[in-house]
């Protein structure tokens, strides 16, 4: 279905995404796509596939969907180290964010969402909540709006 989706927004665009009806789903009745699913893990696969095609790298969209849970899951083990330095762990040394990125990067129950062909939201969600954590406590801790709105940013992305 995630591919099926993905496939008809990068052919066909977001606004025929959007108005979508797709009879194929919940057959016989049918389902409206655009407004009843969440559309950041097909909209970040085709800006992919259309970035790529921008610079003449020839891809299929179904290599980008295959891969993008592997890369997704190489942010989030870069991006579980990030939030160590402003206090997230408990240790406040380099130790700390090799501790956190290890044990992200062992963890079952994601190597099982993150491995080539797994597509699904869980893929790039993960990656987008620790983004979401580390901006909001750097939000916190600098009282900066414009980390409070790449916090919003970030979290809208992930819903």
């Amino acid at each position: 279905f995630n591919y099926r989706t993905t496939r008809f927004l990068a052919e066909e665009g977001f606004y025929k995404f959007h108005n979508w009806f797709d009879d194929r789903a919940w057959y016989p009745l049918g389902r409206i796509i655009g407004g009843t699913i969440y559309p950041g893990l097909m909209i970040t696969s085709a800006a992919i596939y259309h970035v790529l095609h921008f610079f003449h790298v020839t891809i299929d969209i179904r290599n980008v969907c295959v891969f993008l849970a592997p890369l997704f899951s190489s942010f989030t083990t870069i991006g579980g180290e990030m939030p160590t330095p402003d206090g997230f762990c408990l240790l406040q040394d380099a130790g700390a964010g090799l501790l956190a990125a290890a044990m992200i990067a062992v963890v079952p129950g994601y190597i099982s969402r993150s491995v080539a062909g797994s597509y699904d939201n869980e893929g790039i969600a993960i990656f987008c909540m620790l983004l979401t954590y580390y901006m909001w406590i750097k939000a916190v801790k600098t009282g900066s709006i414009y980390w409070a709105a790449m916090c919003a940013l970030a979290y809208f992305y992930m819903v």
